[in-house]
């Protein structure tokens, strides 16, 4: 009789798990590429098995593992919690003590604690490592490991999902462009986050806030087919240049490829304020990337989502 889906994953893992051991041993844990610093990691994040989870382990074991060759190269890393509502403020709380590590933490570019606004269990923590190393060492710190605790403890179902880079990486961030326009944009977005954030930190509610005047937050996903892939990127580097030169407040907008995945992408997007948003996705910059998807038989589904931390954070 066949053997269930379950039963094969958890043999899969279990094989990986021994593959990482046997090579450790065959390469000495000092070499911080070998399948002894994989095995680190997936002791250091604890992942549970499912689908997901075994195709994330394997592709950081044949990039990083035994004769992988990428230990230097960036790493870009998205995971989903599920987090039963009555935990919300709770999840939120472990992971505000968690920030501060993410603050400190050797190697890393960028990290946003994200919530889905369609949903009430969706979290969603998004970093960008110089590194596998880096990933590696703050993976086995102390706060990442209570935070882990946490977690397990709790039954929080966790998924990761290794990215690989899509677009123009000098153009993501708005703290990367160049222009005055830019720069003083940047400031005020800034002076008002802090202020919310005093706010809150206060007790002083911010429900009566116009929604049109807080920052407005976008992820797109993008079901690619393989062979459409390259004129894809293209498409979306024109689409990036001109959010660039045109929309002084895009915060972010990045594309990254689920590498797991053959055909799954996500843009990330953030802007200043609602109408800013509005104005992005109304204009014939945006069309132009929505003719291609239509063109080319590409879905797309887009949720909006609330930034709860972010490395963005750092100097208040």
């Amino acid at each position: 009789m066949a053997r269930p889906p379950t039963a094969l994953l958890l043999a899969a893992a279990a094989a990986l798990v021994l593959l990482g051991a046997a090579s450790a041993a065959r390469t000495g844990p000092s070499d911080p590429s070998s399948p002894a610093a994989w095995q680190r990691l997936q002791n250091g994040l604890r992942l549970k098995t499912s689908p997901n989870n075994v195709k994330a382990l394997q592709w950081f074991q044949d990039r990083h593992g035994d004769g992988g060759d990428e230990r230097d190269r960036p790493v870009y890393v998205a995971v989903k919690y599920e987090v039963p509502p009555s935990l919300h403020d709770e999840f939120i709380d472990k992971w505000l003590r968690l920030d501060k590590s993410l603050g400190r933490a050797d190697g890393l570019d960028f990290y946003q604690l994200t919530k889905t606004a369609n949903d009430n269990t969706e979290f969603w923590s998004y970093t960008e490592w110089d590194s596998f190393d880096d990933l590696v060492d703050f993976s086995e710190s102390r706060d990442r490991q209570d935070f882990q605790d946490f977690v397990d403890d709790s039954d929080v179902l966790v998924e990761a999902f290794p990215l690989e880079p899509a677009g123009d990486l000098k153009r993501e961030y708005r703290a990367d462009r160049e222009g005055e326009k830019v720069a003083a944009a940047a400031r005020a977005a800034h002076a008002r986050d802090l202020e919310r954030r005093r706010r809150r930190r206060e007790g002083d509610e911010t429900e009566d806030e116009d929604p049109r005047e807080t920052s407005a937050h976008v992820a797109v996903q993008f079901h690619v087919p393989p062979s459409v892939r390259d004129d894809f990127e293209d498409t979306f580097e024109d689409v990036q240049e001109r959010v660039v030169q045109d929309e002084n407040d895009n915060r972010f907008y990045v594309l990254r490829r689920f590498a797991t995945l053959n055909h799954h992408y996500v843009l990330r997007g953030g802007w200043d304020s609602l109408d800013a948003y509005l104005d992005h996705v109304t204009s014939k910059t945006f069309r132009g990337l929505r003719e291609f998807a239509d063109k080319n038989d590409i879905e797309w589904h887009a949720e909006p989502f609330r930034v709860l931390a972010s490395s963005e954070d750092g100097d208040e």
